[in-house]
């Protein structure tokens, strides 16, 4: 699981690479793009959740999913606080 998720955060950073899509310029603009993240990660943490059978891997993943969804709980916090909308 660990190692998918990396393969699509590299994906995702050669995409935006080769499509010439800047980098986030400011801890405002961070923080978007961190929940856009996020919440991309925990749609693809759900889906591999609701695929998997084996239990060890049913309690990875849903620490897995516990944990992004805790993260993108903190950064709506941070964007509430900042009065950021997205």
């Amino acid at each position: 699981m660990i190692q998918f998720n990396q393969l699509a955060d590299n994906a995702e950073k050669l995409y935006k690479k080769v499509m010439g899509i800047p980098a986030p310029k400011d801890e405002n603009q961070m923080i978007i793009s961190d929940l856009k993240h996020i919440h991309d990660r925990i749609t693809r943490s759900e889906a591999i959740f609701n695929e998997l059978t084996d239990s060890d891997l049913i309690d990875y993943a849903t620490y897995d999913l516990l944990a992004e969804k805790a993260r993108y709980a903190y950064l709506i916090k941070e964007a509430k606080k900042r009065n950021l909308h997205f």
